[in-house]
């Protein structure tokens, strides 16, 4: 990504979130163009590593352990609360989501229209037969949000809508509750915490949509959808809504309304603009 280019990048994203505030941390000495930052693979928890201090080194004539404390002091407040930062062996500078942040970018993605692309941009044509499966997802999605509101768990603003919304806006609980008496994320089980990385993998694919300056590598929107809409089967499969957890613990249940109200979110926008294909509300 231009660096020239991130101070008009919206911070619409997780990692665009974090390339502004590198921006603002490195100042006025010069990136090299480029800030490498990439998201680590662990699906437990959402971790950013970035070794923009080797990069740095020769030009600053630092080491990059030295580099990267530097950098890592001055993020720290930029990204607070957000994340946790700190300095790994070789100058690697992580940045870790806290809970307190994942709830803040859950919430965005569940309660929070998305920008549309500043120009018409359509993956390859997909068929329709494979297209179905991430349809089906969608309008499962929406099916669980009616009869989620029809039993009071949640109280959706308008649910009698014709065709699928851009963001089914909650009357209540609003926020979500994400967070539980203990300032800890409700969403520990693996399924859930799977679809929460999947959810911010696709967000992060997505900047390219966005910022028409910034188009970098094509990204396999169908692949991101595909994998989205299989993280929240197997989410579905395993983590339950009704029953016991409805009545034992209804902001479980609530906070497990809130994935699914961003990934329907995230799958009608890839459906629509990206591959102009209808997002069904029922199947």
């Amino acid at each position: 990504m231009d660096t020239a280019n991130i101070s008009q990048c919206p911070e619409v994203t997780v990692k665009c979130f974090l390339l502004s505030r590198f921006q603002s941390a490195i100042g006025q000495q010069g990136t090299l163009g480029e800030i490498p930052l990439n998201r680590s693979k662990d699906t437990a928890r959402v971790l950013y590593v970035s070794a923009i201090a080797l990069k740095l080194a020769k030009t600053w004539q630092q080491t990059p352990q030295t580099i990267a404390a530097e950098l890592a002091e001055t993020l720290e407040p930029l990204c607070y609360p957000d994340f946790a930062v700190k300095v790994a062996p070789a100058g690697i500078i992580e940045l870790e989501l806290t809970d307190a942040g994942l709830a803040v970018w859950l919430q965005r993605l569940a309660q929070t229209n998305l920008p549309l692309p500043e120009s018409r941009i359509l993956s390859p044509v997909v068929s329709a037969d494979r297209l179905f499966p991430i349809q089906y997802s969608h309008a499962r999605c929406c099916s669980l949000l009616r009869m989620a509101h029809r039993d009071r768990i949640i109280a959706i603003a308008q649910p009698d809508v014709a065709t699928a919304p851009e963001i089914w806006s909650l009357a209540s609980p609003n926020p979500i509750p994400w967070i539980d008496e203990g300032d800890r994320l409700r969403l520990v089980h693996p399924a859930e915490r799977s679809l929460i990385s999947q959810l911010l993998t696709v967000l992060d694919n997505l900047y390219p949509t966005f910022e028409v300056k910034n188009r970098e590598k094509p990204v396999n929107y169908f692949k991101l959808a595909n994998s989205l809409s299989q993280a929240f089967q197997i989410f579905y499969s395993q983590c339950r809504i009704w029953g016991e957890v409805k009545i034992e613990q209804p902001k479980l249940a609530q906070a497990r309304l809130g994935l699914i109200l961003a990934t329907q979110s995230l799958l009608r926008f890839i459906l629509e603009n990206l591959f102009n294909a209808i997002a069904p509300l029922e199947l």
